[in-house]
C-alpha cells in the first residue's frame, strides 16, 4: 500500500467520570455537598456562612479536581513540598564510590527503587542463560528480553500489518497470562557522530600492514555516514511472586514458572517484529545503566566488543559515579543532564505504520533516547465493565449538553462504541502510558535544542503530555528497561483515579 493511503492501526480510549459541565465525579460530590451545606446557611440567615461554604467548595474543586496540564494544584503542590523536603535532606544528590555515604555492600549500587533490586539468574527450557529482577520492594520478578527489530521502513506492508497483528495479540495476551503485573516495552536510541569511531578505527590499525589493506580501510571508512544510530529494544515482563507460588525468602517456583515460559514469550515477540529475541543475562542489563548514566561509553563499549574485550559488569555495581536531581526539571549525572516528559492524555492523530518513527527513532539533538511504553493487563471482566461504563458516560455527555453535541463528543461515543463492540468479538483491554527520557549536554544551548525537540516529537502525535518536574529522578529510572511499575509504587487506588 502506498505512503499516500497507509494502512491504519489504533483504537485509544480515555477512560473518564459521567461529570457533568466539564466537572469529573468527584469534583460533582463535592460541588453537590457544598451546594447543600450552603441551602443549610442559607436557611439559617446566615450569608457569611454560605460564602465562606460556596468559597471553600470553589477552591476545593479548583484545588483538588481540575487539572491544569494532566496535574491538579494540590498535586503540583505536593509534589513541589516533597522535593523541597528531600532538597533540604541533602537526599537530591547520589555518591557512589568511595565517596558514597551508604553502607559498603550498597556503595555503587543503583539509586532509588533500584536499590533494593536482585538479580536472579539461570537457565531457560532452550538452555538460554538469563537473569531475572527481584524488586523486593513489591514482590516482583522482572523478565528482560533484548530484541533486534528489522525495522518497518524496507518491509513490504502486508508484512508490517502481520506484524502490528501480532503485536496486539501479544498485548492482549498479557491479560489472561498468569500471575503478570505488568509490561514495559522500551526503545533506546542514540545518534552520535561517526568521527570518534573512524578514528579509533585507524588508530587500531598495525603498523606492520600492508599499504595495499591501509588504503582499502581509509577507503571503506571514508564511506561511512556523518552520524552513526543506534536503536535498542527491550520488552521486559513483570510477575507477582507470590501469584507465582513463591515467597520472598523462596523465589524458587515463581523462577521456574518464568523460565518454564520464555520460550512461548520469546516466538510471541519475534512473530511482533521483534527479531532476534532472547533473554537478557545481568552484564548486559549492567551496560544498559552504564550507557544510561553516561552515553559517551557507547563507541568505547562497541570498540571493546570488537576487540574481544567484553567486561562482565553486575548490577551490584552499576550505579552512577554522581547523580543530582536537586533541579525541578533537569537531572545531571556523570557529565550530562536528562529531563524526562510523559503522557496524560493518549495521541489524537489516527496512528499508521510510521506514526511513531519520529519519536522512536534517533535523534542528533540528544546523546540518548528511551521511550519506554508502559502496560497494565486488565481482565477480560473488568475490561468489559470499564468499556460498558464508557459507552454510557459518552452518552450522558452528548445528552447533558446544554447546546448541541460537537464533533469531539461524537468521535468519544463512536470509539467507546467501536472498542465495545471489538470486546465482544474477543479483543483484550490494556491501560497503556508513555514516556519519554532524553539526554543531552549540560549546557544551555543543548537544554534548549532537546526541550524544542522534545515539543515537537511529542506534538507530532497530537499527544498531551507534561514534563516531569519535582520527581526527575524517579522518571529517570523508570524509563528503564527494569521493570518498575508506577502503580506498584502508589498509594492511590485505581478507582479513584477514574473518578477524580
Amino acid at each position: 500500500m502506498s505512503d499516500q493511503n497507509p494502512d491504519k492501526f489504533g483504537n485509544w480510549l480515555q477512560p473518564s467520570s459521567p461529570g457533568l459541565f466539564g466537572l469529573s465525579l468527584g469534583a460533582l460530590v463535592v460541588t453537590g455537598i457544598g451546594l447543600m451545606f450552603a441551602i443549610i446557611f442559607m436557611m439559617a440567615q446566615s450569608v457569611g456562612g454560605m460564602l465562606v461554604v460556596l468559597l471553600l467548595t470553589a477552591l476545593v474543586v479548583v484545588f483538588g479536581f481540575i487539572r491544569f496540564g494532566g496535574q491538579t494544584l494540590i498535586g503540583r503542590m505536593g509534589d513541589a513540598r516533597s522535593h523541597a523536603a528531600r532538597r533540604a535532606a541533602g537526599s537530591t544528590q547520589y555518591v557512589t564510590g568511595m565517596l558514597s555515604t551508604l553502607p559498603p555492600e550498597y556503595a555503587e549500587r543503583l539509586p532509588g527503587v533500584l536499590l533494593d533490586m536482585e538479580p536472579v539468574s539461570g537457565t531457560d527450557g532452550l538452555d538460554r542463560p538469563y537473569s531475572l529482577l527481584h524488586h523486593k520492594a513489591v514482590g516482583q520478578l522482572a523478565a528482560v528480553f533484548g530484541c533486534a527489530p528489522d525495522g518497518s521502513a524496507m518491509q513490504d506492508q502486508s508484512v508490517v500489518n502481520a506484524q502490528v497483528a501480532n503485536y496486539g495479540a501479544w498485548i492482549a495476551s498479557l491479560s489472561v497470562e498468569d500471575g503478570l503485573t505488568g509490561a514495559v516495552v522500551v526503545v533506546d536510541s542514540a545518534s552520535a557522530s561517526s568521527a570518534g569511531m573512524v578514528q579509533a578505527i585507524h588508530d587500531s590499525t598495525s603498523p606492520a600492514a600492508p599499504a595495499f589493506a591501509k588504503e582499502v580501510l581509509r577507503a571503506a571508512t571514508a564511506t561511512l555516514p556523518a552520524r552513526t544510530s543506534a536503536v535498542n529494544v527491550y520488552s521486559t515482563l513483570v510477575y507477582d511472586v507470590a501469584a507465582l507460588g513463591g515467597t520472598r525468602d523462596d523465589l524458587g517456583p515463581a523462577v521456574a514458572e518464568i523460565a518454564a515460559r520464555m520460550p512461548a514469550q520469546t516466538a510471541a515477540l519475534a512473530a511482533a517484529g521483534g527479531g532476534a529475541v532472547a533473554p537478557m543475562v545481568e552484564s548486559e542489563l549492567a551496560d544498559v545503566a552504564a550507557l544510561a548514566y553516561r552515553p559517551t561509553r557507547d563507541q568505547e563499549m562497541a570498540l571493546d566488543a570488537l576487540a574481544g574485550m567484553k567486561p562482565t559488569r553486575s548490577l551490584a555495581k552499576a550505579g552512577p559515579g554522581f547523580f543530582d536531581d536537586t533541579d525541578n526539571r533537569v537531572v545531571f549525572h556523570d557529565g550530562v543532564a536528562s529531563m524526562s516528559v510523559m503522557m496524560t492524555v493518549p495521541p489524537n492523530a489516527q496512528i499508521t505504520a510510521r506514526s511513531f518513527d519520529r519519536l522512536l527513532g534517533p535523534n542528533a539533538k540528544f546523546l540518548r533516547k528511551r521511550v519506554a511504553i508502559f502496560y497494565r493487563p486488565v481482565d477480560p471482566g473488568t475490561g468489559a465493565k470499564t468499556v460498558d461504563r464508557q459507552v454510557k458516560n459518552a452518552q450522558w455527555r452528548m445528552d447533558t449538553r446544554r447546546s448541541r453535541p460537537t464533533s469531539f463528543d461524537r468521535k468519544a461515543k463512536a470509539v467507546a462504541e467501536k472498542t465495545e463492540n471489538e470486546l465482544a468479538e474477543g479483543a483484550r483491554l490494556s491501560m497503556f502510558s508513555i514516556m519519554v527520557t532524553v539526554t543531552f549536554e549540560p549546557t544551555q544551548k543543548a537544554y534548549r535544542d532537546a526541550l524544542n525537540q522534545v515539543k515537537q516529537l511529542m506534538n507530532t502525535l497530537l499527544m498531551e503530555y507534561r514534563f516531569v518536574e519535582h520527581a526527575g529522578a524517579a522518571a529517570f529510572h523508570l524509563t528503564l528497561p527494569y521493570g518498575v511499575l508506577p502503580w506498584k509504587y502508589s498509594l492511590k487506588p485505581l478507582w479513584m483515579e477514574g473518578a477524580v
